[in-house]
């Protein structure tokens, strides 16, 4: 176990703090215009047509477009996760030329002199709607006879797929006992400080774009593909600040081609910033899953058998491909032997927000799934669920471990490193368990219901295939890094910094750290999927390498000494033994015959699987159904930490980024498709009352052989098992009402109902 101390102040964070950040809205370029989209109120609808003359009147308005007006370039967006079972892409275009699907999908764009008079001129495009039938949810999307959606798709279903291990059925008829239980699990969206936005600047044929995205070679392949240009004629750049990710900035989106055809058509630069209204209407959300799951085990509890058949809300475009339903199902094993699997889903369409990644990606409930199924069996066996955890884990892992499951364009699910039961030790010791139990039942005794719960996961991290690296070392001894990953808050320049640093014995915070620009490096990845640190960091770690390797061979000839007794120590290089006669960075670089850099492009074939345990103690209050967070506890396995203090951040906010979904319904609609919570009045979003009153973060490290580092994913574990471990806890809170809670969220009106059941 690491006991970390001395956490690195971030880089990053004094702009940040002192407003001196720089985003996409603070990018001012000459003669800039501004675009406004004009968006569907209906959730389903034809449009029978569109007329723009009284917009086109209108002061400092230069044009409005349609679809028609995009031509070539309103062609259908790239799926952001191909999967073989996703045989029909059902994808948006820059403007929808014929039916809406989702109330807030682009029909038109206004483009004006300022951002104002381009918003007042909105109100004047008349767009003729016929309305056609709503599909607002799975229910009503797979009803007999339910109109579809997508005429491409014979029915609402856009995509199917199984995978199976071991014979279920055989072991399901061996089983003593036997377990069913629906899991119903629904989950919100991001709002990042900063809501998505671009600037498009064209100059002799060749685009420039700064977007507040995650993944820029990508969505430079994007533009370029359906502008019909050259991709080295795109050059797409992620500004030094971007407020936030979360999954959410690395989708494709239909405003960024319309912007960036838009700014061609005029040879104007364009710009457009998202308002918070259009983000919570929009940005893409992580929806509704319906999980009906069959566990099965013998009488001393030993796993035999897994069952699980789901349907996902894919929202009204298969934007995210099936990444989420992809991960919830090869979550579902979490840290447990289970030999036989057989695991389905189903994503639906309905005229809703379409879904895409959001903090964990569907990982949450594939570690939700199996947490309330363990306890759903651990109730029927009347057995202590940790003790029919432990029973179950998977021993601490010296060769792969094989689930038998497989992530389509990821590789397989065998487990790389890990020791699941130490790590539960290790929040057992911290959570004093016997010491909550005796509070809980004094707290009892004078009508208090305190809540304890105790779940674990397992987490795929370091996402495949690749990321770049440059490390460069000028002539005048200054060092310079370039990644292909652009960050989001993350952390990513005082990491670099320091893991070059100590491979350059540099000081960091002379290391000159560049990301998010395609015209920096040649590849990149991206920021998503926990994988920068892992993938990123190993890419620089090697390229840093190559420069040290180099650099030393020089030095050796200007010392008249062989590489291998020339020692780099404190920047400086000198032959062992001979300390006074050194070299500078600066001597070696400049007397290099050629310029002392280094190049990689770290590749891997499966993701690594970080693990950890959370415990929680909360209280419920059970007249108003209110939950106060008393303590959360994490014991946390992400392999090598090469930044303790950014771990623990990343930690302390996917707890807190998580707890208000699993208290509140957050994407809510009405039965025409009208999202009912689309303003933060009525989206609860985490504010300082709702943090637990104390963290408490345990470290163990299980290296991983997967990246010379040894590191692994850490964005993610923090909100993993949030909704199974608040579900238990207030089960186990209002144990003495009978409480069983059926579906996450679990809100105040759930926790009051139930408690009335006495």
């Amino acid at each position: 176990m690491s006991e970390h101390a001395g956490h690195v102040r971030r880089r990053e964070d004094p702009r940040l703090i002192t407003g001196t950040g720089e985003f996409v809205d603070d990018l001012r370029v000459p003669g800039c215009l501004h675009a406004a989209f004009v968006r569907s109120p209906h959730a389903h609808a034809r449009i029978r047509g569109i007329d723009a003359s009284a917009a086109l009147k209108m002061p400092g308005v230069a044009a409005v477009f349609t679809a028609a007006d995009l031509g070539a370039a309103n062609g259908m967006l790239p799926v952001y996760a191909p999967h073989p079972a996703l045989k029909v892409p059902l994808c948006m275009r820059p403007l929808t030329p014929d039916v809406v699907r989702f109330v807030g999908e682009p029909v038109a764009v206004v483009v004006a002199d300022d951002v104002y008079r381009a918003y007042d001129a909105l109100e004047a495009v008349a767009v003729d709607y016929e309305p056609l039938p709503p599909l607002a949810d799975v229910h009503a999307a797979l009803t007999a006879g339910a109109p579809v959606l997508h005429p491409e798709l014979a029915s609402n279903v856009a995509a199917e797929w199984s995978q199976r291990v071991g014979d279920v059925g055989a072991a399901v008829k061996q089983a003593a006992v036997v377990v069913r239980t629906r899991i119903q699990l629904a989950r919100g969206t991001a709002h990042p400080l900063e809501p998505r936005g671009l600037v498009v600047r064209w100059e002799n044929g060749h685009c420039t774009a700064w977007g507040a995205i995650q993944i820029v070679h990508r969505h430079r392949a994007a533009i370029a593909s359906l502008l019909g240009v050259p991709e080295d004629r795109v050059r797409v750049i992620a500004p030094p600040d971007v407020g936030g990710g979360f999954g959410i900035k690395a989708m494709f989106y239909p405003e960024y081609i319309a912007v960036a055809e838009i700014a061609r058509r005029l040879d104007r630069p364009v710009k457009w910033i998202e308002t918070r209204r259009e983000h919570t209407l929009v940005a893409a959300v992580e929806r509704d899953q319906i999980h009906d799951v069959e566990i099965a085990a013998t009488r001393d509890g030993t796993l035999l058998a897994l069952r699980d058949d789901f349907v996902h809300d894919m929202g009204a475009y298969t934007i995210s491909g099936l990444n989420l339903l992809q991960n919830a199902m090869i979550h579902s094993v979490g840290s447990y032997v289970i030999p036989n699997l057989d695991l389905r889903f189903r994503g639906v369409m309905t005229s809703t927000t379409p879904v895409g990644a959001y903090r964990g990606a569907g990982r949450p409930y594939g570690t939700a799934v199996i947490e309330r199924a363990m306890d759903a069996l651990a109730r029927e066996l009347a057995m202590d669920p940790i003790e029919l955890r432990r029973r179950n884990m998977i021993p601490a892992i010296k060769d792969p471990y094989v689930t038998g499951l497989v992530a389509a364009g990821r590789g397989p699910v065998n487990y790389d490193s890990g020791d699941y039961a130490r790590c539960l030790d290790l929040a057992l010791e911290a959570l004093d368990l016997p010491a909550a139990r005796r509070e809980q039942a004094r707290l009892r005794e004078v009508g208090r219901y305190l809540g304890i719960g105790i779940v674990n996961y397992v987490e795929a991290t370091a996402t495949a295939p690749i990321e770049s690296a440059l490390v460069r070392v000028d002539r005048r001894g200054g060092v310079t890094v370039v990644t292909g990953a652009a960050p989001q808050g993350q952390g990513h320049v005082t990491m670099f910094s320091h893991l070059v640093g100590d491979i350059l014995g540099v000081d960091p915070d002379t290391i000159d750290v560049r990301t998010g620009d395609t015209a920096l490096i040649a590849r990149g990845g991206g920021t998503f999927g926990s994988r920068t640190a892992a993938i990123g960091g190993s890419a620089a770690l090697l390229a840093g390498r190559v420069v040290r390797a180099k650099a030393i061979d020089v030095a050796a000839h200007l010392l008249e000494a062989a590489s291998a007794d020339v020692v780099l120590e404190g920047g400086t290089f000198f032959v062992r033994g001979l300390p006074s006669r050194a070299l500078t960075w600066a001597d070696v670089a400049s007397a290099a015959p050629e310029p002392l850099e280094g190049d990689n492009v770290f590749e891997v074939s499966q993701s690594s699987y970080a693990n950890g345990t959370h415990a929680v103690v909360l209280e419920v209050d059970p007249d108003t159904g209110a939950v106060s967070i008393l303590r959360w506890i994490v014991a946390h396995d992400c392999g090598h930490v090469l930044q303790p203090g950014i771990v623990d951040g990343q930690i302390h906010g996917g707890v807190v980024q998580g707890i208000p979904d699993a208290l509140n319904v957050q994407l809510a609609y009405d039965e025409t498709g009208q999202r009912l919570t689309a303003t933060l009045m009525d989206y609860t979003l985490a504010t300082a009352s709702d943090a637990p009153r104390t963290f408490e973060l345990r470290h163990l490290e299980s290296p991983t052989p997967l990246n010379p580092l040894g590191a692994k994913g850490a964005g993610e574990g923090g909100i993993m098992p949030v909704h199974p471990l608040i579900a238990q806890a207030i089960e186990d809170a209002l144990a003495p009402f009978g409480a069983r809670v059926e579906r996450v969220p679990v809100t105040r009106a759930d926790i009051a109902a139930m408690a009335r059941r006495l």
